[in-house]
């Protein structure tokens, strides 16, 4: 049985303290309020949001947050009846790191940041070249929108295993001489894929195409009935799949998950070492 990877939530920002100490208690004694509990205390309690908006900033569902909102009131609520020092630390986040043209090869990417490091900022997924901060408001989306859009379900940069439980879409749009000239990321909604919103949405952004991992009949038909084509069976470093595709060495493996339960999905794995979806051989 695969274990179902927990959704990542969207946060204004990292906090601007650590944490806090008791005064006068035992500080060996700790609370950790993870980052999803300390945006979502932020929202509501500080700058007076309802949990319904404080939903949309995240990308979560209102049932989820109103989960996390009362963790964290249980927590900062322990750390000061028991004078324990309060850890606001880990969770499942991520931050908006906005929008970048890469000097070298034009490509226009944003990117969001998963503990990314200073270095690793603003790096071109193509060639790893530095790029130029833009504004967001000065790209001309308008020229993008009738190229190709190819949609690719990510993990720390990789093809997800199981589309509907991604942390992101990577979506990358393809001129008429067949150039990656802009990719981006979308939040994957809660979910699985074949109960969200997520064919319709794709749909919406213009996407033609998905290269995914494993993926189940109820999912399949879903983004077929929203002019998505999909192949199946791919795996490996998201860049490296789509330039594979470019290629023309990607096909369909054919292959759906086995099972699809409540519970999370049951299907068989790529091997490791092996590297994109099925090849054309020579």
């Amino acid at each position: 049985m695969c274990p179902r990877p927990k959704k990542i939530r969207k946060i204004s920002g990292a906090p601007a303290t650590g944490g806090f100490l008791s005064l006068h208690g035992n500080t060996a004694q700790k609370v950790v309020l993870n980052l999803e509990e300390y945006e979502v205390v932020l929202l509501c309690d500080y700058e007076g949001k309802t949990q319904a908006e404080a939903a949309v900033q995240m990308h979560v569902s209102r049932p989820t947050v109103s989960r996390i909102y009362a963790a964290a009131r249980r927590k900062i609520a322990t750390a000061i009846v028991n004078s324990c020092s309060l850890e606001i630390a880990g969770g499942t986040v991520y931050v908006d790191g906005g929008w970048f043209s890469c000097p070298h090869c034009h490509l226009i990417f944003n990117q969001a940041e998963i503990e990314v490091t200073e270095h690793q900022k603003g790096r071109c997924p193509m060639c790893r070249y530095k790029g130029h901060e833009l504004d967001e408001k000065k790209i001309d989306f308008i020229k993008y929108k009738e190229m190709k859009k190819i949609a690719l379900p990510t993990r720390n940069g990789m093809i997800d295993d199981h589309f509907g439980h991604c942390e992101f879409y990577t979506l990358v749009t393809v001129n008429d001489e067949n150039q990656v000239v802009l990719t981006e990321t979308m939040p994957s909604p809660e979910g699985c894929g074949c109960k969200s919103n997520i064919a319709s949405k794709l749909h919406e952004d213009g996407v033609s195409l998905m290269l995914a991992g494993n993926m189940g009949e109820g999912a399949l038909r879903k983004l077929a009935a929203s002019d998505i084509q999909v192949i199946r069976g791919c795996h490996g470093a998201v860049m490296d799949v789509i330039q594979a595709y470019l290629n023309g060495n990607l096909q369909d493996s054919g292959v759906a998950c086995a099972h699809h339960e409540d519970a999370g999905h049951q299907c068989s794995h790529h091997h490791e070492g092996e590297h994109q979806c099925g090849h054309h051989h020579d």
